[in-house]
C-alpha cells in the first residue's frame, strides 16, 4: 500500500472493494512500514499490520499472517506486490487450511512470465513483443544501447523503466535500476505508438472471469500513466485472451501492450502478476475487478454480469492527511493500528475570491493543490479558482477544490514578454468580471516574475498580489543567498560551498573539488545527485534541454531534513511559519511524510534574513542539519508556497489564509505559533485516481473554462 509518486496497486485494489463492495467488509491492510503513506489514507483499510520483509523467508511470512488471522479473522488475501505473489502461491495451500482463501497462479508460472523471461514466452507462443536483452554485466549497457538504436527502454529486473536517448543516459539509468533490484537489467526496444493496458481476473480453471482495456491518454516524464480512458478493441481482446490461454493462470493479471503507430501491430511489452495501480478505473467503469476477483473466491463459478462503460476516466491526483502520530508509534510498537475515518472538505460562504496557480499532480505535486485545500478551510474564502495551463492539470477534476477552473498561458520567450504579459492581464480582468476575483496566488517557479511585472495593473482593476520583489528574489536566489549569508554571519545557518557551472570544464572542475556524490541544481528549478563524472554530464545536459544555460554545482550534504512554510506582509514583517521535518521522499525528493518540529531560533534567523531584504509573500525553505557538524545548512528559499502546504490548513496554521489577509490589508488570523507542536499529526501524502471526464477536457480547450454548478 504504498503511496508516493509511483504508487503501489494495494491502495487502489483496497479503494476500488471500499467503493465497490455491497455488504460488510473489513479491510486488513498489510505494510512493511510504519510510514507507508498510504496505508494511513483515511476510509480504506480498517487497521494496519505490519509484516516481515520477504527476505526473512515463507515460513516468517506465514507465522504473521497466521497470527493476524487469529485477531482478525481473514476470508481473503490479496497479495499486491509483484514480488509477493510468488511467496503467497508457495503458501496458499496452508494458508487455506486456515481458511484463508486466495486465487493466484502457481509461482513456476509467474516466473515463466517475469520481465527476464517475457521474451521467452512470447517467443514460445508467437506473441509479437519487442526485441529485448537481459544485460547482466553493466560494463557492457553502452555497447548493447548503441546496438539497439535510440531511443530504448532500461528497465528493472523486478520493476522501473526509463525511456533514453543516448548512451550516457542508457549507462545513468541503468546503475540506478541495477542498484535497485539487482541481476542486472534489461533493454528493450522502444515502439513508436499509442499505451494500452489490459486488466484481467481469470478463475481458478484459467478461464477468464473479467477483462477491462484502458489505453494511456497522458503519460508522465517516467512513463507513468497519469490519465488514461477505458476502451473497447477487439483485436486487442483477442490478443489479450489468446495470452491468458497459454498462461495457467489464475486470479488477477495485467498486459501491457504498445500499438505500433506504423500499421497498427500490437506489442506485448510487459506481464505483470497482479492487479495495475489504476485498477480503480474499473470501478468507474462499472466492471469492478477486485469485487469480482472477491466474489469468485468466495463464491467460485458465480456468474460475471456487468456493462462496461466504454470511455470512463481516471486522473492520478493526490490526497493529503494528517495522521496522529499516535497510530504511527502504534503501529512501530505493537505491529497493528486502526486508521483514521474520512474528514469531508467543508466549503465557507465568505466574502473572497481567490485564484491559484499550479493545480496539477501530472509530474510532480504542485504547491496549488494544497493552497487551494488550505483556503477551502479559510472562513473568508467564498469562491476558489483554478487557473491552469493544460487539460492534463489534475486539478481540473477537482470539484471540491474548485469553484471553476480557468485557462491562463504564459510566455516563455523574453522577446515576447510584453505580449504576453499583456494577454495574462487580459485574461484575468476577464477571469474578474465573470467570476469576481480579489487574490490571486502564483504558485510555479517560472511565474513569479511575470505576476510581479504585472501586480501594479492588477491592483488597480481590482486583484491583488502579495510577492516578493525581483531584487529581493535575486538576493536570496541560489546564487545571491551564499553571498548574503557569508556577509552577514547569521549564527544559526551555513550555506553549500558552491560552483557556477556555464560549461563542461566548469563541471569537470566541480567533479574534482566536491567529489561524488555531486549535487547539481537548475536556477530555476529542479536538482540531480550524481554519483560519476559521467552521470553529471548526462544530467547537465538535461538541465540545458529544459533551457536552464547554468546550473550550480553542490557538495552533498548528509543529515536531516526540514522545511519551513513562511509568509511575510507588505513590510518584509514574518506573520507566521510553519517548520517540519522530513521524514519520507519521493524517488525525486519530494516531501511525502513530515512532522512538524520547533525551529524557534532557525524561524528568528529567517525572519531576520526576509527582513533585510524586504521580502514579501510566501517562501519554501528547505534546510539541511548537517550530521557532522549539527548545524543547519541552508539549502535554498523559493518564492512560493512549498507542496506540502495543504498540511498547514489541517493543523491550524493556514498560511495562505494569512497571505490572502495580508494582501487584502485585514488583519491576519491568530497565530497558533509552537502551540501547533503539541498537536499529534504528521503529514502524509499519497497518489489517488479519481474519476476523470473526456467533456471536462474538452471545456477547458474549447471554452477556456470549466465550471463546477
Amino acid at each position: 500500500m504504498g503511496g508516493l509518486d509511483n504508487p503501489e496497486p494495494g491502495l487502489a485494489v483496497a479503494r476500488a472493494l471500499r467503493t465497490g463492495w455491497r455488504g460488510p467488509l473489513q479491510i486488513e491492510g498489510l505494510v512493511y512500514d510504519p510510514w507507508t503513506t498510504g496505508g494511513w489514507t483515511p476510509g480504506i483499510a480498517d487497521r494496519l499490520h505490519l509484516i516481515p520483509p520477504l527476505v526473512q523467508g515463507d515460513e516468517a511470512v506465514l507465522q504473521r499472517l497466521l497470527e493476524l488471522h487469529r485477531r482478525h479473522p481473514i476470508d481473503v488475501l490479496v497479495p499486491c506486490l509483484d514480488l509477493e505473489v510468488p511467496v503467497v502461491a508457495r503458501l496458499s495451500r496452508r494458508l487455506a487450511g486456515a481458511g484463508i482463501r486466495t486465487l493466484l497462479p502457481e509461482a513456476a508460472d509467474v516466473h515463466a512470465i517475469s520481465k527476464v523471461n517475457l521474451g521467452a514466452f512470447c517467443y514460445a507462443n508467437d506473441i509479437t513483443t519487442p526485441r529485448t536483452v537481459h544485460v547482466r554485466d553493466l560494463s557492457t549497457v553502452a555497447l548493447h544501447a548503441d546496438y539497439f538504436g535510440y531511443p530504448l527502454w532500461v528497465k528493472g529486473t523486478v520493476a522501473g523503466a526509463k525511456k533514453v536517448h543516448n548512451r550516457e543516459q542508457a549507462v545513468f539509468e541503468a546503475e540506478a535500476l541495477a542498484a535497485k533490484w539487482g541481476g542486472g537489467i534489461l533493454l528493450q526496444e522502444a515502439i513508436d505508438g499509442s499505451e494500452h493496458m489490459v486488466a484481467m481476473v481469470a478463475r481458478g480453471d484459467g478461464s477468464l472471469l473479467s477483462m477491462v482495456s484502458a489505453r494511456k491518454l497522458g503519460t508522465n516524464q517516467r512513463g507513468k500513466s497519469v490519465i488514461g480512458a477505458v476502451i473497447e478493441d477487439p483485436v486487442l481482446r483477442r490478443i489479450a485472451l489468446r495470452a491468458l490461454s497459454r498462461l495457467h493462470w489464475r486470479g488477477p493479471l495485467e498486459l501491457e501492450f504498445v500499438r505500433s503507430a506504423n500499421g497498427g501491430q500490437y506489442y506485448l511489452i510487459e506481464i505483470n502478476c497482479r492487479f495495475p495501480a489504476w485498477i480503480v478505473l474499473t470501478e468507474f467503469a462499472r466492471c469492478n475487478l477486485p469485487v469480482k476477483l472477491l466474489r469468485e473466491i468466495l463464491a467460485p463459478g458465480g456468474r460475471s454480469q456487468s456493462r462496461l462503460r466504454v470511455g470512463a476516466m481516471y486522473a492520478r491526483d493526490v490526497q493529503e492527511m494528517g495522521v496522529p502520530i499516535s497510530s504511527i508509534r502504534e503501529l512501530r510498537r505493537s505491529g497493528s493500528a486502526a486508521v483514521g475515518r474520512v474528514q469531508p472538505i467543508r466549503r465557507r460562504r465568505g466574502d473572497l475570491a481567490v485564484a491559484v496557480t499550479g493545480i496539477s499532480a501530472f509530474e510532480l505535486t504542485q504547491p496549488g493543490l494544497g493552497v487551494a485545500r488550505c483556503l477551502r478551510s479559510a472562513p473568508e474564502i467564498g469562491r476558489v479558482l483554478g487557473l491552469a495551463y493544460t487539460p492534463n492539470d489534475t486539478g481540473l477534476f477537482r470539484s471540491e477544490l474548485f469553484d471553476a477552473c480557468c485557462r491562463i498561458g504564459f510566455e516563455h520567450d523574453t522577446e515576447k514578454r510584453q505580449e504576453g504579459d499583456a494577454m495574462l492581464l487580459e485574461r484575468l480582468a476577464g477571469i474578474r468580471k465573470k467570476h469576481g476575483l480579489d487574490v490571486v496566488i502564483p504558485n510555479l517557479d517560472f511565474e513569479i516574475e511575470g505576476f510581479q511585472r504585472i501586480a501594479a495593473e492588477l491592483e488597480r482593476i481590482g486583484i491583488r498580489t502579495l510577492l516578493p520583489s525581483l531584487a529581493a528574489r535575486r538576493k536570496l536566489g541560489k546564487q545571491g543567498l551564499a553571498e548574503l549569508i557569508g556577509r552577514q554571519h547569521w549564527a544559526g545557518f551555513e550555506y553549500p560551498d558552491t560552483m557556477l557551472i556555464k560549461t563542461r570544464s566548469d563541471l569537470t572542475r566541480a567533479w574534482e573539488r566536491f567529489g561524488k556524490p555531486l549535487i547539481l541544481k537548475g536556477l530555476l528549478a529542479g536538482a540531480a545527485r550524481v554519483y560519476s563524472l559521467q552521470q553529471a554530464l548526462v544530467a547537465w545536459m538535461r538541465f540545458k534541454g529544459e533551457g536552464e544555460a547554468q546550473i550550480l554545482a553542490q557538495p552533498a550534504l548528509y543529515g536531516e531534513e526540514f522545511g519551513i512554510g513562511v509568509v511575510c506582509d507588505r513590510k518584509g514583517s514574518l506573520i507566521d511559519a510553519l517548520p517540519l521535518k522530513k521524514l519520507v521522499m519521493c524517488e525525486r525528493g519530494k516531501t511525502w511524510a513530515a512532522i512538524p518540529v520547533p525551529l524557534v531560533q532557525a524561524v528568528a534567523d529567517l525572519a531576520e534574513i526576509l527582513g533585510s531584504v524586504g521580502w514579501n509573500g510566501p517562501a519554501d525553505v528547505e534546510f539541511i542539519r548537517d550530521s557532522m557538524t549539527d548545524r543547519l545548512v541552508l539549502i535554498e528559499i523559493n518564492p512560493r508556497f512549498p507542496a506540502w502546504i495543504g498540511f498547514s490548513g489541517l493543523i491550524d496554521v493556514n498560511l495562505p489564509r494569512q497571505l490572502v489577509l495580508a494582501a487584502m490589508e485585514r488583519p491576519s488570523a491568530p497565530v497558533v505559533g509552537s502551540g501547533v507542536l503539541a498537536q499529534d499529526v504528521a503529514f502524509m501524502r499519497t497518489a489517488e485516481e479519481i474519476p476523470a471526464a473526456a467533456s471536462t477536457m474538452a471545456a477547458f480547450v474549447n471554452r477556456g473554462e470549466v465550471g463546477y454548478g
